[in-house]
């Protein structure tokens, strides 16, 4: 079904309807186009994964918190899946395991206590010595004191899962209906929701608000429980690949009551993240550095991996998450009954098949027929990579496009661009063939790749030179 705003009809009637298109709706989405029941997800960009599932360090974490509540029980179901997940939806991922380092005698007693929380949670873990920890990862400080081993932890890539698990969820008859941001919610006596968006109104029997930091607005909008949301952003600096290559693990600094802190976290990409901050603020659009953020955030880094310099960082980035009252939410609205919320302030990733799962639980036990269906897809077709590929000539010989090589850092060739200019739910812009390719991923962040990429999209879009959107928001002509 196709993906583009001009195709929908002025009124559908639909099961479900998903209101956002980050990594928790599209999840939602693509489990849902498994069963009977008919779907639409509603994304106010144009493009998915436009939000913080664009800006986050990508780890699928085995823990994240203490035992007890519900978030970290959909940590634990979603760990084991990630190997087949990413096999079947051609996503990015290694499970590389992780290092918490501690700094001081304070910090190597929290590490006991988060090693009891890991074994009343049923994960994996190790306390390590100084001389272990060195070990593990050599990169790491001198100065540490101890570490705790967490060998389940693993990184992926969160813009090429998001997009995945939309394309999983076109390809099994969802609706993806972009550029649809919901401006107004209507309750029929009968209880359907109509949801107005300037793309037509969409009627549905239950609503998933997985709208991030508007989640908030939309529960207003449907008459729903007063939520509080506001954008906590997070800034990252991204280290090159010259450096990131000598990682071996995730490096994670100790925790405290109040925040996860800054760490080191090698990408599926090859490059390495040192963050995130965490400032509440109260403009979601917002997601500028500052010098002296990150000029913070990688002395931080340092403390740990001490061989870190600033000229190896080649790029930095903001991103908002949704902060909140309740850090996770997945209920129900108290006063709307086919209202369900999903929201998650930090670990949307690490939570996000169990939590689908968990999403379609709800709904059947409110009432929602949905069978699972025998048709339905469950493998997307393979998506080769250049940079990784065993065997390039091989695939040069299927595809003589991927013999030109696009972006010369990140080896992405003009078949791995051409793709995702023609997927189930397409790029549009410059950024989104990024998201899904890596594409000015690398040092020089796209001032050598940029002219090929903008060319292949235009073709693709049919824009021109001064029209072809570098941003879902923006073109290069403007």
């Amino acid at each position: 079904m196709s993906s583009h705003p001009a195709t929908v009809r002025s009124t559908d009637m639909f099961d479900v309807a998903v209101i956002g298109g980050g990594v928790l709706g599209t999840a939602v989405a693509a489990r849902l186009s498994a069963t009977s029941a008919t779907v639409v997800l509603l994304e106010a960009e144009s493009d998915v994964c436009e939000g913080a599932s664009k800006g986050n360090a990508g780890v699928a974490v085995s823990y994240y918190g203490p035992p007890g509540t519900v978030e970290t029980a959909l940590i634990n179901e979603s760990c084991p899946r990630w190997e087949d997940i990413c096999t079947r939806l051609s996503v990015p991922y290694r499970r590389l395991g992780a290092v918490m380092i501690a700094l001081d005698d304070e910090q190597a007693a929290t590490l006991e206590t988060t090693l009891g929380e890991l074994t009343a949670t049923g994960v994996r873990g190790r306390l390590l010595s100084p001389r272990e920890v060195r070990e593990t990862e050599p990169l790491v400080t001198e100065s540490c004191v101890g570490g705790l081993l967490m060998p389940d932890e693993g990184v992926i890539d969160p813009m090429a899962l998001t997009s995945a698990f939309a394309n999983l969820a076109a390809v099994n008859r969802v609706s993806i209906r972009l550029s649809s941001p919901v401006t107004r919610i209507d309750r029929t006596d009968s209880g359907v929701l109509s949801l107005h968006t300037p793309t037509g109104t969409v009627r549905a029997r239950y609503v998933v608000n997985a709208g991030g930091v508007g989640a908030g607005a939309v529960s207003r909008m449907a008459g729903g429980e007063p939520l509080d949301y506001w954008p906590r952003k997070g800034q990252y600096a991204v280290v090159d690949r010259a450096f990131a290559g000598r990682l071996r693990k995730i490096v994670f600094c100790t925790h405290s009551a109040t925040t996860k802190g800054i760490n080191v976290v090698p990408t599926t990409h090859g490059s390495a993240l040192l963050g995130p901050t965490a400032t509440d603020h109260d403009n979601p659009r917002d997601t500028s550095t500052d010098v002296a953020t990150v000029e913070a955030l990688i002395d931080s880094a340092r403390r740990l991996v001490p061989a870190l310099h600033r000229d190896m960082v080649i790029k930095t980035f903001a991103a908002n998450r949704p902060a909140s009252d309740e850090q996770f939410r997945l209920r129900f609205d108290l006063q709307v009954p086919n209202l369900l919320h999903c929201t998650d302030r930090s670990a949307g990733v690490s939570i996000s098949p169990a939590a689908a799962d968990m999403v379609l639980e709800l709904l059947r036990e409110a009432g929602l027929p949905a069978d699972e269906r025998n048709d339905a897809t469950a493998v997307l077709p393979p998506n080769p990579r250049v940079r990784v590929s065993d065997e390039p000539e091989t695939l040069i010989r299927t595809d003589p496009l991927y013999g030109q090589i696009v972006c010369a850092c990140e080896h992405v060739s003009a078949a791995e661009i051409n793709r995702a200019l023609a997927g189930p739910v397409p790029a549009t812009s410059m950024d989104g063939v990024r998201k899904r390719t890596g594409a000015a991923y690398g040092r020089c962040q796209g001032s050598l790749c940029s002219a090929g990429i903008s060319f292949m999209t235009a073709q693709k879009t049919g824009t021109g030179p001064a029209t072809v959107k570098q941003t879902t928001r923006g073109t290069i002509g403007r």
